[in-house]
């Protein structure tokens, strides 16, 4: 399957609030969203919301066949969005970023599996995420696996036997087979080459797979720092079971796409006291910033900081959109933020928010990153996504979360918004132990497919690693927090 093939059906239709556009995935379970807005660009580059009416949207849906249903909304785009590059957007990256992101610089952290892959060419899986099922309760109209089947869900049995295969069956493998990389690992890290950090994640939300609290409670016997995405804390889940992670993210959806907002406002929803009151967990906030945002509700997620025991708010683009409409993005969000008083004249913040400023890269950098058609990220990283997995009991891994949102302006692909086994996946579940027990191999060139990857700075500091003559003072810098999410 293509990645610019249709995978959705667009609509228009009328109820009391009003004409809208329905956006529907052709995928089984159907899931949708609803969109009674279009945005214009001024000529200072800044939205303008504007009503849906029956007049403009053939128009709208001509360009989001064409453009994506993001950036298909946006009319009169800005002329001189070409001329955008990521120095020209106020921002700089602070510890918050480096803690609580995947920014590259925690993988010196884990040297020795690096050094190993340079001189016997095997890989070590430290990191994984996990979609349990494909069921969410919220319709974000920048969701970037709308193309889900409900079905697509695993047995509490089958989540057991992939973490075990990466916990346990890894490190026995490396205690036997590189003994010698795996006592440096023990030295550097207190334990053998293993799973080191878990994360659930969607897909579909984690905390409404039926086995949540089961398998939560099980992954809390193990020696694994656990991390959860979620978009609420549904009531018939136990508060007790999320002290069992590390780190809660909580997404921060448009107020219109969340079940969990009493009176439609996010600062209404259900927060564990368990949660607010622990000093063991990392508590935070994700916010997609987009034509959607205004002052309002970015004041008010500031003003829930305190009273949440926050330990920080991540704001950033949707990432379906091309690199020149996304670094836009980046700038009008930065703008606002230095606004609103949220980051100084030099683009820090002083308080608990930060902007996380992650782009597409490009075709060029994509060549000279990948001079041998391998993403490094498959050496250490995998995100097992359940898609497929209900016509025949298996479904792939990838190497990272964001091949669904990859787009190409010079190519003019827009983001597939799911996953694809076929194109981006490295191997199925039931054979994860390949991605440890075998050399690396690339399963795909990233230099056709992934050009605009999100994550070429982790590959370069990957690529950088294992090219290194020296390993020694590699660590000898502050230690950032969550280590184990490199």
């Amino acid at each position: 399957m293509e990645v610019n093939e249709i995978k959705y059906e667009i609509s228009l239709k009328s109820n009391k609030r009003g004409d809208f556009i329905r956006i529907k995935s052709l995928a089984q379970g159907g899931h949708s969203t609803d969109y009674f807005h279009y945005f214009e660009r001024a000529s200072d580059g800044a939205l303008i919301e504007r009503e849906l009416t029956k007049e403009i949207a053939p128009r709208l849906i001509e360009r989001v066949y064409k453009k994506g249903p993001t950036e298909g909304f946006i009319l009169n785009k800005f002329g001189d969005a070409k001329s955008i590059i990521p120095e020209d957007i106020l921002h700089q990256k602070t510890q918050k970023e480096v803690n609580f992101t995947s920014t590259g610089e925690k993988l010196d952290f884990h040297w020795p599996i690096f050094e190993k892959l340079k001189e016997t060419g095997f890989g070590s899986i430290i990191r994984a995420t996990l979609t349990l099922h494909q069921v969410c309760a919220s319709r974000c109209q920048f969701c970037s696996t709308i193309n889900r089947n409900k079905k697509d869900s695993i047995s509490l049995d089958e989540a057991k036997t992939f973490v075990l295969s990466l916990y346990e069956g890894q490190a026995e493998f490396n205690r036997k087979n590189f003994p010698s990389y795996n006592e440096k690992y023990k030295k550097l890290t207190g334990s053998d080459i293993r799973l080191k950090g878990l994360i659930l994640s969607g897909g579909g939300q984690p905390n409404l797979w039926p086995h949540f609290n089961e398998f939560v409670d099980w992954l809390s016997t193990l020696d694994i720092d656990l991390g959860l995405i979620t978009n609420g804390f549904p009531k018939n889940i136990p508060d007790q079971v999320y002290s069992h992670f590390h780190w809660i993210r909580l997404s921060i959806t448009p107020e219109d796409a969340s079940p969990f907002y009493r009176e439609g406002q996010f600062n209404n929803q259900y927060i564990p006291a368990n949660i607010i009151s622990s000093k063991e967990i990392a508590f935070g906030l994700s916010y997609v910033y987009g034509p959607w945002s205004n002052d309002d509700i970015m004041l008010r997620i500031s003003e829930v900081i305190e009273p949440w025991s926050l330990s920080y708010v991540r704001f950033l683009t949707d990432c379906n959109l091309g690199r020149l409409e996304q670094l836009l993005a980046h700038k009008q969000l930065a703008e606002r933020l230095h606004k609103l008083k949220i980051i100084n004249d030099t683009g820090l913040s002083d308080g608990k928010i930060f902007h996380q400023l992650k782009y597409h890269g490009t075709k060029e950098q994509a060549v000279d990153l990948w001079e041998d058609g391998q993403c490094f990220l498959q050496s250490y990283n995998v995100f097992w996504d359940t898609t497929g997995h209900e016509s025949n009991g298996i479904s792939h891994l990838y190497p990272c979360d964001s091949v669904t949102v990859l787009s190409d302006d010079e190519s003019g692909t827009q983001s597939a918004r799911g996953f694809d086994g076929l194109k981006w996946g490295t191997v199925t579940n039931d054979r994860v132990t390949e991605l440890y027990e075998k050399r690396l191999q690339p399963f795909f060139d990233p230099r056709e497919i992934c050009s605009s990857c999100l994550f070429m700075n982790n590959n370069a500091v990957v690529k950088n690693l294992i090219n290194s003559d020296k390993y020694d003072g590699l660590t000898t810098t502050s230690k950032p927090l969550h280590i184990n999410f490199p």
